[in-house]
């Protein structure tokens, strides 16, 4: 069976690769990398300050999560020891 490369790509969204459940959460910095690159490059006036300032925009959203995440986590623990 030969596929093209996109109708190879095409069949990830049917049959999509298995991550083991740690792997997951390890995703998001991929992602928040693309996202604080995609922002800066908006924003950037020359190419020469878009690096420092995609990976200063990705440290502030790396820890703008961890402390959401550690918020969450605590009101969860508040709602447990509530009830």
């Amino acid at each position: 069976m030969n596929l093209l490369p996109d109708e190879a790509l095409g069949l990830l969204f049917l049959h999509p690769l298995k991550l083991p459940a740690g792997a997951r959460l390890w995703m998001f910095l991929p992602l928040a990398m693309c996202i604080a690159v995609v922002y800066r490059g908006t924003r950037a006036r020359t190419a020469r300050e878009l690096p420092r300032a995609a990976v200063i925009t990705f440290i502030h959203i790396v820890i703008g999560m961890i402390l959401i995440a550690l918020a969450a986590y605590a009101l969860h623990a508040l709602v447990l020891w509530w009830s």
